[in-house]
């Protein structure tokens, strides 16, 4: 086996050259987001302060990491989807 050296010369080089400079690329870039209403109605909802605290409590004992509630979400996702 022969190694001829290293070099720091990069392996692919993209000789394409952009149209607009980066900075002006950034510039025309918007975010966009768009809102179901059924998401707008969710939002709506009212929790109490017990029910808010239960759910902190929840998340901060990792409740929602056990292999039981994700096994649970995946089987619900799977039959929104199959619907």
């Amino acid at each position: 086996m022969e190694i001829k050296g290293v070099t720091n010369s990069p392996l692919f080089v993209n000789k394409t050259k952009n149209s607009k400079p980066e900075a002006a690329q950034n510039q025309d870039a918007k975010d966009k987001i768009e809102i179901s209403s059924e998401a707008r109605d969710m939002a709506k909802v009212d929790l109490s302060p017990a029910r808010l605290e239960e759910l902190r409590n929840r998340v901060d004992s990792n409740f929602y990491d056990s292999d039981e509630v994700q096994n649970k979400v995946a089987d619900k996702v799977l039959a929104e989807i199959k619907k």
